[in-house]
């Protein structure tokens, strides 16, 4: 007996039955006059992998809501019912419906498929012994079947990725072409048959429309263990914002004991949301917190409180307030706000959920207006304050009016005026009133391979004190000449270094500077220190930051610096250089309680800092007291990452008298998908550790697992311990308190092992 040819039937919504059990060869569509013939369906490798029939068949032209069936055997009955029996393939638009026998009723355009059903909708499989369904509607039902559905990430992702969402169920309906209501089903976003974790559920329903899931007594089940039981919950199924309880934030500290929040995540509009957030804190009671943000064409900005009725311990109420927001009006001019305060200056030790808040100081209180609509002027208004929590509180500005006078090329010279206005205001010390003005003018003279550019200029001072605490005259005036020349050279070599080709510069580089002495000892100091000593510091005109101190000078800098410059990317890889500073006169002008410099010699500076081979960063300083013949500062961090999970870094920093210690850092794979973290400061001058960092992180195909201890000696010599313990569900949530941005802050080269997005913005937290 001859096996049977495959056959086809050729329907169209607009003409009747065209062909009945019609040769491969023979294959025609009535509806083709009628419309143009679509495009191909896109069809997923994966699928192609599966179903390679489908290859051939979707590379035959069909007219948009045409219907083609393709079988073994074909048969048509009374023109209004087609039976079609072996490998059968029903084709409509960019849908594909594949089984072992299939009926068609002509009249109703309904379904019945039975025996292999494979029901094919864009990137969507659904798998089951039988399926009824509607081909103008796209409504209908498969019995006992299993899905895959796929989807790309929400657009705002900072990386594509694609979603995939597999399980089975007792029953699947199908509400239109992208919704799905699932009875008694599974969920889960793990590919494996065996999924790690999954959601059993016993109504869900997935709309892809508006990309959202609804599930109905459903429990979350981890290693087939019960994690989670919950009578309702609304899921994003993009990453999208969506309204709704966000996974609880759990963990401990020495401070506040077993420390839980459950936040609920209000997604207002599209371009503004809340939070809201109870805390549980074993120890303190029960706090309140929000956070409501905003995005706007023309700024952004966040809101944000917590609110303490009664601590536990202190029997007082405590609270947070905070304020962030950019805000640009055009035409240039651009404003922002930070505030925080709290109402104790033990607040963020006794409360904060990150530990590392509980070293904080100083709360910003700042308000500021730019103004830049001018190629030749930019100004700015400042108001600023700050709640001081540790030490000495700073100067208020009340107001700060900036404004910088810049034209670069006014007969071949560059003519530049800055200005500021600042009232200081303070509880204890001098307050008052300084005005400076600095016009200089510089002759800039340079090429490709030289600079020489010689400037001058005057600081002009005004003081008017309204409080005098200490010795002077309430009103004070200063004028202080200056003059400069800053040289320099550039030779360039190629060279070559193992298998690669760099362009090697050797740079030295001359800078002078003369500043008049003037008298400054009666003058207050409002916002001036002495600037450290580094590379940036060598070629300043004055060793101070801060207006209240003109430093005089007669001085000379000589340096030198070598670089190399990857001829393939024009990347820098490694920078060297060395510089000293030369005194032609001993320093008159100094700080309240600070003791004149003597030698005409300053300390040599030395660095190298780069990437010395493809998997080793080199990042040093060093500062020589020529004089005593001794080290007086240096850094030296040298990391080593061959690849992205794979790094260990050391770091040692010294400096004489003040400071000696020693850090230790990395992540490493350890085994299977299991990875070590730590860090490890030792405070080798007080011999006490600082802080330590120790935990692990597992990565299995769908979920990850991070178990993270840090303990860390905060500003008032007080331990903190914490505890970080967070199960990352892909796709779905995150359960517990996460320590990655800890690790990221704390461990050089940390990666974060997964890729999903930030539950609330969906966005990948960098």
């Amino acid at each position: 007996m001859p096996v049977p040819q495959p056959r086809c039937l050729s329907l169209s919504v607009f003409a009747a039955l065209a062909c009945l059990s019609l040769p491969v060869s023979a294959q025609t569509s009535s509806s083709a006059s009628s419309a143009a013939a679509a495009k191909p369906v896109a069809l997923p490798p994966a699928l192609l992998q599966k179903f390679p029939m489908l290859a051939a068949e979707n590379a035959i032209p069909l007219a948009p809501g045409a219907t083609r069936v393709r079988a073994e055997r074909l048969d048509g009955r009374n023109q209004f019912e087609l039976t079609a029996e072996g490998k059968v393939i029903l084709r409509r638009d960019s849908m594909f419906l594949l089984s072992d026998r299939l009926r068609l009723d002509q009249i109703s355009n309904e379904v019945t498929a039975e025996g292999n059903v494979s029901l094919l909708r864009g990137r969507d499989r659904i798998d089951g012994p039988r399926a009824q369904l509607n081909l103008d509607t796209s409504v209908g039902e498969v019995t006992k079947p299993n899905y895959v559905f796929q989807r790309d990430s929400a657009p705002f992702q900072k990386r594509s990725t694609t979603l995939t969402a597999t399980g089975e169920a007792e029953t699947l309906l199908l509400e239109g072409k992208n919704q799905y209501r699932l009875q008694d089903a599974t969920y889960t976003t793990c590919r494996a048959p065996d999924p790690d974790w999954y959601l059993k559920v016993r109504d869900l329903s997935l709309d892809y429309d508006r990309e959202r899931g609804e599930a109905h007594d459903a429990v979350l089940r981890f290693k087939n263990v019960p994690v989670m039981w919950m009578p309702w919950a609304d899921f994003p199924l993009n990453d999208s914002r969506q309204s709704g309880l966000l996974p609880p934030t759990i963990g401990s500290t020495s401070s506040t004991g077993f420390d839980i929040t459950q936040p609920y995540y209000v997604n207002l509009a599209p371009n503004y949301d809340a939070t809201l957030a109870p805390r549980w804190m074993g120890r303190r009671g029960l706090q309140l917190g929000t956070e409501f943000r905003y995005l706007t064409k023309s700024g952004t900005g966040r809101l944000s409180g917590e609110w303490l009725s009664r601590d536990q311990l202190t029997k007082e109420e405590r609270g947070l307030v905070s304020a962030r927001n950019f805000q640009d009006f055009g035409g240039g001019l651009n404003g922002s706000l930070d505030y925080t305060q709290v109402t104790d200056a033990n607040y963020f030790a006794d409360l904060s959920s990150r530990i590392t808040s509980t070293s904080q100081a100083t709360l910003n209180q700042q308000a500021i207006l730019n103004y830049g609509g001018l190629p030749w002027l930019s100004s700015s208004l400042n108001v600023q304050r700050f709640q001081t929590l540790v030490g000495e509180a700073p100067y208020d500005r009340l107001p700060q009016v900036r404004a910088d006078l810049n034209v670069p090329d006014q007969l071949g010279m560059s003519v530049r005026m800055p200005f500021e206005y600042t009232k200081f205001e303070h509880s204890a010390k001098d307050a008052g009133e300084r005005t400076t003005v600095h016009p200089q003018v510089a002759l800039p003279l340079q090429n490709s391979y030289a600079f020489f550019v010689p400037k001058a200029g005057v600081h002009l001072s005004h003081y008017d004190l309204t409080r005098r605490t200490t010795t002077g005259y309430n009103t004070l005036y200063r004028s202080v000449p200056g003059f400069s020349v800053d040289s320099g050279l550039t030779f360039e070599r190629s060279l070559k270094l193992g298998q690669s080709d760099f362009i090697q510069t050797l740079e030295p580089r001359v800078f002078y500077v003369r500043t008049a002495y003037r008298d400054q000892s009666q003058f207050p100091v409002f916002d001036t220190a002495r600037a450290d000593f580094n590379f940036s510091q060598l070629f300043s005109e004055n060793i101070y930051t801060g207006s209240d101190r003109i430093a005089d000078a007669n001085q000379m800098t000589s340096a030198v610096t070598s670089r190399f410059i990857s001829e393939q990317t024009g990347e820098e890889a490694l920078r060297l250089a060395v510089g000293q500073r030369f005194y032609f006169s001993g320093q008159e002008v100094t700080l309240p309680g600070e003791t004149r410099r003597d030698g005409r010699i300053a300390d040599w500076l030395g660095l190298m800092s780069g990437r010395v081979t493809r998997s080793i960063w080199v990042d040093s300083f060093y500062q020589y007291d020529p004089r005593e013949h001794r080290s007086e500062r240096g850094v030296l961090t040298t990391r080593y990452q061959p690849q992205a999970g794979k790094s260990a870094a050391v770091s040692y920093r010294y400096q004489r008298g003040v400071l000696r210690d020693i850090d230790f850092s990395g992540q490493w794979p350890v085994a299977g998908g299991w990875y070590a973290v730590g860090r490890y400061n030792y405070n080798l001058k007080d011999s006490q550790l600082t802080e330590a960092i120790a935990g692990f992180e597992y990565k299995a195909g769908c979920w990850v697992l991070r178990t993270v201890y840090q303990t860390l000696l905060n500003t008032k010599q007080v331990r903190n311990n914490a505890i970080y313990l967070q199960l990352e569900l892909n796709g779905l949530a995150s359960v517990g308190s996460s320590p990655v941005q800890l690790l990221r802050r704390s461990v050089g080269g940390y990666t974060d092992i997964t890729s999903t997005g930030d539950p609330v913005f969906g966005t990948s937290a960098e």
